[in-house]
């Protein structure tokens, strides 16, 4: 009673990635592949993420230090501390973003990369600043020791770094992301 048509296997469904055997599950073998890839992106932006971390650590280091000895012993004002801080962060953290956490080589192109990433760094360091006074004009008010008065001060330094920290990873990631590893044309040498 069968006709030639109505005992005829289905069409087969065109796959992606190649052949597969009739019957392979091609929605389990897709899920596994987009798994896959995702699992590959995951992975990069965690190593990203663990790079930037790194570097913001080194960063950190350089500048709170920087901040304590000036602000405290020194006795520099807070926007003074607040300057030479993000000096001694800003240019270690800028070459180990740059380099290791995306893998930027070759000379830096001042329109696309330097200057966008002056801007984020100013934007920070003009927050820090205002924190920073505010809380020393807060803390002058009190009957809190020198030695205190300037931890909390460099508290506030780091904090504001602390909350920025995310909000500069995703904007440095779409800076130095955006054009791969390798020199711009504006920034390759004449020759």
């Amino acid at each position: 009673m069968c006709g030639q048509t109505a005992c005829a296997a289905p069409p087969a469904r065109p796959e992606r990635g190649g052949d597969r055997r009739i019957g392979a599950m091609p929605d389990v073998v897709d899920r596994a592949e987009r798994f896959e890839a995702l699992r590959a992106v995951r992975t990069g932006l965690v190593r990203k993420a663990f790079r930037y971390g790194t570097g913001s650590v080194v960063a950190t280091v350089c500048s709170q230090t920087t901040f304590l000895i000036l602000y405290g012993p020194v006795g520099a004002s807070t926007t003074v501390s607040s300057v030479f801080a993000w000096l001694a962060g800003a240019v270690p953290n800028y070459w180990l973003n740059r380099s290791w956490t995306w893998g930027r080589r070759g000379r830096a192109s001042i329109r696309r990369e330097l200057l966008p990433y002056a801007a984020i760094v100013l934007g920070a360091l003009c927050i820090a600043i205002a924190a920073t006074t505010a809380s020393a004009a807060a803390l002058e008010r009190t009957s809190l020791s020198d030695g205190v008065q300037t931890v909390l001060v460099a508290g506030t330094y780091f904090l504001v770094y602390a909350v920025m920290f995310v909000f500069r990873f995703l904007l440095f990631d779409r800076l130095f992301a955006t054009e791969g590893t390798e020199v711009t044309q504006e920034a390759q040498p004449k020759g």
